[in-house]
């Protein structure tokens, strides 16, 4: 049983932006062509080529740029720990990887190689060459042995300035449940407090309205299905949580300058795969998602 579990892995030109998230599981981005800033926790940086960023469990971080920096390029993987040991080693870790690139390039292509193929044991493959990534990162890095983590990568602020709103638990409400209807009650009741108070922290601590961060939310879940799903438009608007399909490609195009189908055809140019593994099968499959041109 692997002491790992690769859930998703991609290279690609990132032409969307991220809200602050986060989720359960580690990943690892690996800058090939940089472009734009990553946020972790409260801190942004400029993405610098040949950086390996490796995002804890629940972080928050999100990928923004300036209209006028360039698209960066991605190696990105997803993935889940069940071994103790390797969790804690992980935890020790600073989120930028002191790492020689090119053999984590040299792995990493192996992984993407194995995941078109989709041939037999090709998922087994792809941990084997994982694995050794793993290795690869723990054995670069000066572990932060009994350090506690910097302030700057903890979660976001718990509190909207002087409202003592729970800012956190609100977002991951959002992330968690973009897919239903949400309204200012919902909101509300999560943060505790009335939805007048809700709307001022969110200002205060997003700059943005609750209703604005939801729909910025599904818009970007949306541009990452268009390129990473075959999914018809009219799917991808139910996915994401929006009612209409006519008020989803009006919302779109009034943020993208182009329609959903012109987003696809111009921007898919990335390899994405989703690894899915059935329960009580000692042999894993692979069922690769992708879209090539």
């Amino acid at each position: 049983m692997y002491e790992f579990n690769v859930l998703w892995s991609g290279k690609y030109f990132q032409y969307w932006e991220n809200e602050p998230h986060s989720h359960s599981y580690y990943q690892i981005i690996a800058v090939v062509k940089s472009g734009g800033r990553i946020t972790l926790g409260e801190e942004t940086v400029e993405m610098q080529d040949r950086q390996v960023i490796l995002i804890q469990p629940h972080m928050i971080h999100a990928i923004t740029k300036a209209d006028q920096d360039p698209q960066p390029q991605l190696m990105d993987i997803k993935f889940t720990v069940s071994d103790e040991q390797l969790a804690r080693d992980l935890s020790r870790l600073p989120a930028f990887l002191d790492v020689d690139f090119g053999r984590f390039q040299y792995y990493f292509d192996h992984i993407l190689r194995e995941s078109a193929q989709a041939a037999p044991y090709s998922y087994n493959c792809v941990c084997y060459y994982f694995g050794l990534t793993l290795v690869l990162l723990l054995r670069s890095q000066r572990p932060q042995t009994g350090l506690p983590r910097p302030a700057q990568l903890q979660e976001l602020p718990a509190s909207g300035h002087i409202t003592g709103v729970d800012m956190s638990a609100v977002v991951r409400f959002i992330q968690d449940n973009y897919i239903t209807p949400i309204n200012l009650d919902d909101l509300a009741k999560v943060a505790n407090v009335s939805k007048s108070t809700l709307i001022l922290a969110f200002k205060q601590s997003m700059n943005t309205t609750p209703n604005k961060y939801i729909n910025y939310v599904r818009l970007g879940k949306a541009k990452e299905l268009l390129l990473t799903t075959n999914s018809n438009i009219g799917e991808i608007s139910e996915m994401v949580g929006f009612q209409s399909l006519h008020y989803f490609s009006r919302y779109f195009k009034n943020h993208e300058q182009v329609s959903p189908v012109e987003y696809r055809q111009r921007y898919s140019s990335s390899r994405f795969y989703t690894y899915r593994q059935p329960i009580g099968l000692p042999e894993t499959v692979l069922h690769p998602e992708k879209k090539e041109h």
